[in-house]
C-alpha cells in the first residue's frame, strides 16, 4: 500500500504507532520522501567531489600548458631575434605566433576530442547495463572545453611573448640556449 501525506515523517510515525498497537511488524514501512532526500544528498556529495577533482586536474593541466609554452618561447628567443633581424615586422611576428597557437590548440583537440568521445561512450555502455537510456554526447561541454583550450594557449603565448617582446635583438642573438 502507498500513502500520500503532506507531512510524510509524521505519517510514518503514526503508522508505526498503529502497527505497534496492533502488534504487527513495522519494519516494511518505507518513506519515499526520506529516500529521495538521501539520494539527493549522495548525488550532491558525489558532485562536489567530482567537480573538485575536475577543477584540480584542470588547474594542473593549465599550469603544465603554461609552463610548456613559456619554456618553448624562452628556448626560441634566438630564433625570434633572427627573424626580426632579417626584417620580420611585428605584425608578421604576431601572425606567426597566432598560427602557432591555433596549431597547438587544434593538435590538442585532434587527440583529446576523440578520446573524450570514446570515454563518454564507454561510460554510457557501463551505465546502460542497468538503466536503458539513449546515448548523449555532451556537445555544449565539448565546445566550452575546446574554447578553453584555445584561451589557455593564447594567454600563455601572450604572457611568454610579453617577457621577450622588448628584448634587444643583439642580446638575444648572443645568448646561448642549450
Amino acid at each position: 500500500m502507498y500513502f500520500s501525506a503532506k507531512d510524510p515523517e509524521q505519517a510514518v510515525e503514526n503508522m508505526k504507532e498503529i502497527l505497534v498497537k496492533a502488534k504487527m511488524p513495522y519494519t516494511n514501512l518505507y518513506n519515499l520522501t526520506e529516500a529521495l532526500q538521501e539520494n539527493r544528498n549522495v548525488i550532491m556529495v558525489i558532485s562536489v567531489f567530482s567537480y573538485g577533482f575536475i577543477v584540480l586536474i584542470s588547474l594542473i593541466t593549465i599550469a603544465n600548458v603554461f609552463n610548456t609554452i613559456s619554456t618553448n618561447v624562452n628556448l626560441r628567443r634566438r630564433e625570434f631575434a633572427m627573424l626580426k633581424s632579417v626584417g620580420m615586422t611585428q605584425h608578421g611576428f604576431n601572425k606567426m605566433l597566432n598560427f602557432e597557437c591555433i596549431f597547438y590548440g587544434l593538435k590538442a583537440l585532434l587527440y583529446g576530442l576523440p578520446v573524450s568521445v570514446g570515454i563518454t561512450y564507454l561510460i554510457y555502455k557501463s551505465v546502460n547495463r542497468g538503466v536503458e537510456m539513449p546515448f548523449y554526447l555532451p556537445v555544449p561541454s565539448m565546445v566550452i572545453s575546446s574554447l578553453s583550450v584555445f584561451l589557455v594557449v593564447f594567454v600563455s603565448m601572450l604572457y611568454s611573448m610579453s617577457k621577450i617582446r622588448n628584448e634587444n635583438i643583439l642580446d638575444a642573438l648572443k645568448s646561448e640556449t642549450n
